[in-house]
């Protein structure tokens, strides 16, 4: 596996394949959008612009693309997307000092569908990994690898210190088991493509919390990648 950080204007390709993923998730898949807006068939958004993208690829068949994520920072003009949905944002952002040119939305984390295995996995592949029976299911690399690249971009390249986050609660109860935790932010269930939570913390706090609970991801994460 192969994941790495797109850097703008770069490799037209990559953010091709990004968008194509979106879309054959978010529209054609889970229908939380309409195909009908995206013509050429890649989910685009206003926030894309805005955003640090990240993008798996399996390099042993043929570059396939695994999963994407993005880190939408902050602007005065688009805010965050969950300010869209959640109005009180921006205020509670203020109330636990997390400084808005540094913070920035994990957002558009999706998994292809060859990579769920299958259909009742949902959209990140997670029911899988819930019980726990299958052996060769209990690691979510995927999503773990994505976070990483993610991390270590935020932390050495990006100068992003904090990071907020809606996550459904399959979703956060499979981070937090390996180690990756971020506090609730407010009790409030939102409807966001589906019922979901705020999450967010600094990166410190992120890693300190890892090296407690969990040292073996602590160590994974904290290796450097030829690829972030």
């Amino acid at each position: 596996m192969q994941v790495k950080r797109l850097i703008k204007g770069e490799n037209s390709q990559d953010y091709d394949a990004m968008h194509r993923l979106r879309y054959q998730v978010f529209c054609n898949e889970v229908h939380f959008l309409s195909p009908d807006q995206y013509p050429a068939g890649l989910e685009i958004d206003d926030f894309d612009a805005v955003s640090e993208h990240f993008l798996a690829t399996n390099a042993s068949a043929n570059d396939d693309v695994i999963g994407t994520v993005r880190l939408v920072r902050w602007s005065e003009r688009r805010s965050f997307p969950t300010a869209r949905h959640f109005g009180s944002l921006l205020e509670q952002l203020d109330r636990l000092e997390f400084p808005l040119h540094s913070t920035a939305e994990i957002s558009r984390l999706c998994i292809s569908k060859q990579y769920r295995k299958r259909v009742k996995d949902g959209l990140l592949g997670l029911d899988g990994y819930e019980g726990g029976g299958d052996r060769r299911r209990r690691y979510p690399e995927v999503i773990l690898e994505l976070f990483k690249v993610m991390y270590l971009a935020s932390r050495f390249d990006l100068g992003i210190t904090h990071w907020i986050a809606t996550f459904e609660d399959s979703l956060y109860r499979l981070l937090n088991r390996y180690g990756v935790h971020l506090e609730l932010l407010s009790a409030e269930e939102i409807d966001y493509y589906g019922k979901v939570r705020i999450y967010g913390a600094s990166i410190p706090q992120i890693l300190e919390a890892m090296k407690m609970r969990r040292s073996e991801f602590y160590a994974f994460f904290c290796e450097p990648t030829d690829h972030s």
